[in-house]
């Protein structure tokens, strides 16, 4: 039984200039799973992308109905099933070699406890990536379509993000919020090496260009982010529509109220500033495992 849990809320909205929306998010408030994504590419190829990671990385949770070790071996089976002859690596170690070394709360790359959770997370969102650079392949109306993905989960007293892209995750604790997840994008690369300041950044005509993605490639190439995380705690899941509009003192400020209706203000916060991109929220309240 997890230590907390997580009551979750979430909308998405197309903003005021966009006839379109190519953001997609889920909720699986049983396992404690919240996935934000927002594609692009091809005429409809960024709402396709956007949703076809939110449902494979949904999917493989409520798949597994809570028994993540039992899904992974049932991978491992089935690659061998299906002519997999080659000396198999675990899962685990297979899809860790793959992505951005994890980092723990404290900054460091240090190994925070083995998690199967983290572990199934890791492989949806590889093959997230996998069956949208097929399907854009085979399909001329799909080319060159991709997703940002965010994505969370708990395990025990322990919240594991796996994101690429520029959506972001934040945590809200004792009113204090931070941003857990560097933003992939070329813009945020330059402020952090000092090339860019902030003010430059958001005139930046470049500031929507990314530099990591889910789809554009067959292999994801994901950044792991891990946080203690207590009841009481607050998450936060959006898309750049949303923090590209409403500062971060802002949004830390919302996330003290009410939780229920938060998502649908926020996007009527960013609406009301333009609404220049497509906006989605998701916001999660850590409880106790009995729900208080």
């Amino acid at each position: 039984m997890p230590k907390v849990r997580v009551t979750a809320w979430g909308a998405t909205d197309p903003g005021r200039r966009r006839s379109r929306n190519e953001d997609a998010f889920g909720i699986v408030e049983q396992d404690g799973v919240l996935v934000v994504a927002d594609g692009m590419g091809g005429h409809r190829g960024g709402s396709v992308a956007s949703r076809m990671a939110v449902d494979l990385v949904v999917g493989a949770f409520r798949k597994a109905h809570g028994d993540y070790e039992g899904a992974l071996r049932r991978e491992q089976q089935d690659r061998m099933r299906f002519g997999n002859t080659e000396p198999m690596r675990t899962i685990t170690t297979e899809i860790e070699a793959e992505d951005t070394p994890a980092v723990a709360d404290n900054d460091s790359p240090s190994a925070f406890p083995y998690s199967s959770a983290l572990a199934l997370l890791r492989l949806a969102a590889r093959q997230a990536a996998a069956e949208i650079f097929s399907t854009a392949r085979t399909d001329p109306d799909l080319t060159g379509m991709g997703t940002t993905l965010t994505a969370a989960v708990l395990e025990g007293n322990r919240l594991y993000v796996a994101h690429a892209g520029d959506s972001r995750c934040y945590l809200w604790r004792d009113g204090v919020l931070r941003q857990l997840t560097d933003d992939h994008s070329w813009i945020a690369e330059q402020v952090r090496a000092g090339a860019l300041t902030e003010k430059e950044a958001k005139q930046s005509r470049f500031r929507h260009v990314i530099t990591r993605s889910i789809g554009f490639e067959r292999h994801a190439d994901l950044e792991v982010r891990s946080a203690e995380v207590a009841r009481g705690d607050r998450l936060l899941l959006c898309s750049d529509g949303l923090y590209g509009l409403v500062a971060d003192e802002e949004l830390g400020e919302a996330m003290s109220g009410e939780l229920s209706e938060l998502p649908s203000r926020l996007i009527a916060m960013a609406n009301e500033r333009g609404g220049d991109d497509n906006i989605t929220a998701v916001v999660g309240l850590l409880v106790g495992p009995d729900g208080g």
